[in-house]
């Protein structure tokens, strides 16, 4: 390890372990999005910049709050080094709130009947599939920010030990109305498998990433009722 690395502040968020964690996550993201809509569906180059780009970060920002609530409960590669697993906690929380945020802007620019026409209605303006989808997504935008917000140094002090873990707990809300936004955009295509050329949807595969810390959620609430009864 060099005299760099082993100089670093012990809760400095950008440290080897969170730089390979974005490039495992974003580059898988990134890959999934070129493989299928490149190659699989033929859609050209011209597109990567924005589109392509697009459905990756979107992809990689629900990976990355996933892995915020996931990391120390079915992750626990990181149990020997508390403060480290803490880092990538924070880590992983900010950079899927980064990303989303990225991921509406990029959402806004492309917001037109010739990307999206299942979102428009025949005179042009977003239907009631696309007026619900994108209400329920900046909800979940602003959700997730609470959690992400309260990340800063400060705010444990501040807001004291059970407001700072409340708002850490929104960060399950952002997660599910993102289901809800996913779901509402994409049920549509998923009820499709022929159209799926072998690989599903990004926002299917999204869905099913954002489930997983949410079911493990559950299954922690039902394991506490079980052992109080």
């Amino acid at each position: 390890m060099s005299e760099n690395v082993r100089s670093l502040p012990e809760d400095r968020l950008l440290q080897p372990t969170t730089v390979k964690w974005f490039g495992v996550i974003f580059g898988i993201a990134l890959c999934y999005a070129i493989v299928r809509y490149h190659f699989v569906k033929d859609v050209p180059w011209s597109h990567f910049p924005l589109f392509i780009l697009n459905k990756a970060t979107s992809m990689a920002a629900v990976g990355f709050v996933a892995s915020a609530y996931l990391v120390g409960k079915l992750f626990r590669w990181h149990d020997h080094d508390p403060v480290l697993r803490l880092v990538v906690v924070k880590f992983c929380g900010l950079a899927g709130f980064s990303l989303a945020a990225i991921h509406a802007l990029f959402s806004l620019a492309l917001l037109r009947s010739s990307y999206y026409p299942a979102f428009f209605g025949v005179d042009g303006q977003l239907s009631f599939v696309g007026e619900l989808g994108l209400a329920v997504g900046v909800i979940a935008l602003w959700a997730l920010a609470m959690p992400a917000i309260t990340t800063l140094p400060m705010m444990p002090k501040a807001l004291g030990g059970f407001r700072w873990k409340r708002n850490q707990r929104v960060g399950y809300t952002a997660l599910s109305l993102v289901v809800v936004h996913l779901t509402v955009f994409g049920f549509r295509g998923w009820l499709d498998p022929a159209g799926w050329s072998g690989m599903p949807p990004v926002s299917l595969v999204a869905v099913l990433v954002a489930l997983v810390p949410l079911l493990t959620k559950l299954r922690r609430i039902s394991g506490k009722r079980s052992k109080r009864a």
